[in-house]
């Protein structure tokens, strides 16, 4: 009976803080979604208005005439056109990321609807175990029960590591995409300054473009790994501060994308990339420590429970 009521609480605890878990989750998702959803609307309204810009330019207007005649027309027109392009790009990376908070609000809400009423069958637990303390050896019955909630505490706290675990090696992998595109594109940017052909101008663009969609999915990854550390529980300061990221993907778009044919702004943002990738990987080492450590704390708990079984 003891065992059998020592797994199920177990297992009635690990549910009740999954479910705590995706609640704030849900909260940051949430608050991250009205911000993303806010800069969305003013892209969109800069955007209409770069159009606008464009076509006062492209149109036979007085402003048209004026740098006709100073002979400055055409560079204009390729200037706002530049901006254009930076306003429709920055649009469609904010409008992927709302999309992708969305489905990340849909599924936690999901989840958690999955778990409705868990915290009714822990308390019904709880009755059950008190009821059973009364009637049995009460020293062996508290040592079992206590022994189940601390096995439960590290197989909860295991899981969130797992979790930050399996978010982080996401943005390794997509995050390894995006340098593989921009180590490319330096190589042949190389190749172009010295000379290259049509052809190499062209593999260099398709590359900065790789990168460029490589960048959505790293951020939406990243968002999630964010999200996952923060729900570890750790006595010890971790020091994890991965926030320099969210500069780098700021200056690929900014920069790199306008003026894409600068061989400087490749490289630089090929530097930050790697910066990304040591930080994201000292995380990882971090978090398979503090694993490690926890894991041998829920195996000496196993040997303890059977050893109390055994002797009782």
């Amino acid at each position: 009976m003891l065992p059998e009521l020592s797994a199920r609480l177990s297992k009635t605890i690990a549910q009740k803080r999954l479910k705590e878990k995706l609640a704030r989750d849900l909260l940051a998702v949430e608050a991250e979604l009205e911000e993303t959803a806010s800069r969305l609307s003013a892209l969109g309204t800069h955007l209409e208005k770069e159009k606008v810009d464009v076509k006062k330019l492209e149109r036979t207007s007085l402003t048209a005439l004026f740098y006709s005649v100073l002979g400055s027309r055409e560079e204009q027109l390729e200037k706002e056109r530049q901006e254009l392009l930076s306003a429709q790009l920055r649009y469609q990376q904010v409008k992927h990321q709302v999309e992708a908070l969305q489905r990340e609000q849909n599924s936690l809400t999901r989840q958690i609807a999955d778990l409705a009423g868990v915290e009714d069958q822990y308390e019904a637990l709880l009755a059950e175990k008190e009821a059973l303390l009364r009637q049995s050896n009460r020293v062996i019955a508290g040592q079992l029960m206590e022994n189940a909630e601390q096995s439960a505490d590290l197989a909860s706290r295991l899981g969130e590591i797992a979790e930050a675990l399996r978010a982080g090696r996401g943005v390794m992998s997509s995050l390894e995409g995006v340098l593989d595109s921009l180590e490319s594109a330096q190589t042949w940017g190389v190749w172009d300054l010295l000379g290259g052909s049509l052809i190499s101008t062209a593999v260099k663009h398709n590359r900065i473009d790789e990168a460029r969609l490589g960048i959505h999915v790293v951020q939406e990854r990243m968002s999630r790994f964010k999200r996952e550390l923060a729900d570890v529980r750790d006595p010890h300061e971790l020091d994890i501060d991965i926030s320099g990221f969210e500069t780098f993907a700021d200056y690929f778009f900014d920069g790199l994308i306008v003026d894409w044919v600068v061989q400087s702004k490749i490289e630089a943002s090929l530097e930050r990339a790697k910066g990304a990738k040591k930080a994201i990987s000292r995380t990882l080492r971090r978090l398979q420590d503090l694993e490690q450590t926890l894991q041998i704390k829920h195996n000496g708990l196993q040997a303890e429970r059977a050893q109390i079984i055994e002797r009782g």
